[in-house]
């Protein structure tokens, strides 16, 4: 998801789409623990003891992988854009860090796939230094980001 900002810089915030929220998901987690061990406790009251281990089990499962879902979704990439520089900082697993460059030096790069079937990837590029952004995006995404950093960067005549 592309979230673009024009306020004192042109700003670009690249991140996941979060479709449930921390609190949602804690809530599922609780909704779904709680149906899931009223069903254990009556196979319990039948005799099936050796189901409310396993329940709890799948309970613990489904709470870390939403976790880790959650931790995803706080992932980002940000590019703002200033009158001189091109300040990029990412919280992202291949790309974390902050990048400046020079706006009128800076220049947009889309590497096409190496194989069919694979997305292109973009860099921004300056004095031999580049850094990847745009890297959750799909690659429809990806190609109108790129469209857009080059419309930014060549507003004022820079390109």
């Amino acid at each position: 998801m592309i979230t673009r900002r024009v306020e004192e810089c042109e700003e670009y915030i690249i991140s996941g789409n979060n479709s449930l929220s921390f609190q949602g998901n804690i809530l599922f987690i609780v909704l779904i623990g709680l149906i899931s061990m009223t069903i254990a406790a009556l196979f319990l009251l039948k005799g099936y003891w050796f189901i409310l281990p396993f329940a709890g089990f799948e309970m613990i499962l489904l709470a870390i992988v939403l976790l880790y879902c959650c931790h995803n979704n706080s992932l980002y990439e940000k590019i703002q854009i200033f009158d001189e520089t091109v300040n990029i900082s990412s919280k992202y697993r291949q790309n974390r860090g902050k990048f400046e460059v020079n706006k009128y030096w800076a220049s947009v790069v889309l590497s096409k796939p190496k194989l069919k079937g694979h997305s292109h990837r973009l860099f921004i590029r300056y004095k031999g230094r580049e850094m990847e952004v745009g890297v959750m995006l799909e690659d429809e995404e990806r190609l109108k980001l790129a469209r857009m950093l080059n419309d930014s960067l060549n507003k004022n005549g820079i390109g």
